[in-house]
Order: structure tokens, then C-alpha cells, then sequence
């Protein structure tokens, strides 16, 4: 009898575990962070103790006499720059398909202006950190973060920022409109919103002009964009 020179025959691995698929965990979690970010810049802007037109001196005065308004001002500061970024990245996932360019441009734009808003509220910071240290009298704090204000680098960062964030935006809402993803109606109030925003904070100052017609529709658009991203198939999103 010969010998059997066959190879020896090796079990078949055990079939891989399918991956779980968390498209609908990711849309949701993304349908919050488009609308959280602005919904807390809106209620940012509407505690805020100064407002944006003020001189340094005004602003200073503002921060000395109401720091629980200003801790409310820096702590949705800090809370709402991770959303702002987030949902900017989400909204841009979204419209990646059909409008990859604009897409690509739009989310750019804003998600680099957003991530120097951080510049902007650099010198509330350090105008509560003073005034609730009580060792300086106001003079030396409007010194202090004036200087803030004037470093290059700052005014860099806020011209950025400014720039940013309002050019973005708008295309950002001609991206959603281009999509599909939108009525046409959305993303006019995306586009609007932050020119609005602009007047409403130094051109004709009015808290309320930008509380309801400026972050507010912009939060109020961004819902609209949430819902639409909710609504979207596993197959549409990713």
C-alpha cells in the first residue's frame, strides 16, 4: 500500500463576526451637533454682558459688573466651539456626494474660520479671570486685554474667524440647496444669517436683531438641516 502524500486538510477559520453598523447612530449624533453648536452661540450672544460694539473700556466695565453673566459667556464659549466644528464636518459629510467641490470648499472655509473663534473670546477670559481675582483695578484690565487683542497672531486669528465663518456659511448654504438636501427657503436662511449677524453686531448694534435674525436663524436653519440629515437612508449618508 503507497503512502498518502495528499496535504493534510486545514479546518475553514470561523467566519468573521459582521460589523455593526452604526450609520444611524452616527446620523443622529450628528444631527445633534449641527444644531447644538449654534443653538448655544445664540444663547452665548443673548447673556453676553457687554455687546459687540462696546469700546474695550465698556466691555471691561460690562465683565466687572456681571461675571455671572460673563462665567455663563466663557463656559458656552467653551461648550459650543466642539458642536460648531462637528456639525460643520457633518453638514459637509452629507452633501459630499452631489456636490463634492462646493462641499469640499464650503466645509473648508467654515470649519478653518470656526477653529480660530477661540481668538475671539480670549480677552473675556482674561477680563473675568481679573475682575473676579479683585486685584486689579479696571484700567490695568482694559491694558491687559487690549494688549491680548492687539497681538498679531490674535488679530489674525479674529480677522480669520470673521471671514471664516461668514463666507463659509454661506456656502454652506447654497451646498445644502445644491444637494438637494434642502428646500431652497433653508438654505436662504443659512445665507442670510450670518451677514445679519454682522450688521446686527456693529453695523446697527441690536442684541435681539441677532438673537432672532442672526445665530437664530442660522440655529433655526441648521434644525431644518438635522432633520433632513435624520431622514436620510444608511446608503445616503455613508
Amino acid at each position: 500500500m503507497s503512502a498518502d502524500t495528499r496535504p493534510a486538510t486545514r479546518p475553514a477559520p470561523p467566519a468573521a463576526e459582521p460589523a455593526r453598523d452604526l450609520r444611524r447612530t452616527w446620523r443622529s449624533m450628528a444631527a445633534v451637533a449641527i444644531v447644538l453648536g449654534p443653538l448655544l452661540v445664540t444663547v452665548l450672544r443673548a447673556v453676553m454682558p457687554y455687546w459687540t460694539d462696546d469700546g474695550q473700556r465698556e466691555i471691561v466695565a460690562g465683565i466687572s459688573d456681571s461675571l455671572g453673566r460673563a462665567a455663563a459667556l466663557n463656559h458656552l464659549s467653551l461648550l459650543s466651539y466642539p458642536f460648531l466644528l462637528l456639525g460643520t464636518l457633518a453638514v459637509g459629510f452629507a452633501v459630499r456626494r452631489r456636490v463634492p467641490v462646493l462641499a469640499t470648499v464650503a466645509t473648508g472655509v467654515l470649519f478653518g474660520g470656526l477653529s480660530l473663534a477661540s481668538f475671539v473670546g480670549a480677552s473675556d477670559v482674561v477680563a473675568e479671570a481679573m475682575a473676579r481675582d479683585g486685584g486689579y483695578d479696571q484700567d490695568v484690565i482694559v491694558d491687559v486685554t487690549q494688549l491680548v487683542m492687539d497681538h498679531p497672531t490674535g488679530i489674525i486669528g479674529i480677522v480669520a474667524f470673521i471671514v471664516g465663518h461668514l463666507l463659509g456659511m454661506v456656502l454652506l448654504g447654497v451646498a445644502v440647496v445644491r444637494a438637494g438636501l434642502v428646500p431652497w427657503w433653508v438654505g436662504a436662511m443659512i445665507i442670510v444669517s450670518q451677514p445679519v449677524h454682522v450688521v446686527s453686531a456693529v453695523l446697527v448694534p441690536s442684541r435681539a436683531l441677532d438673537v432672532v435674525g442672526g445665530w437664530g436663524l442660522t440655529t433655526l436653519g441648521f434644525a431644518f438641516v438635522a432633520v433632513a440629515v435624520l431622514r436620510l437612508s444608511d446608503d445616503e449618508w455613508d
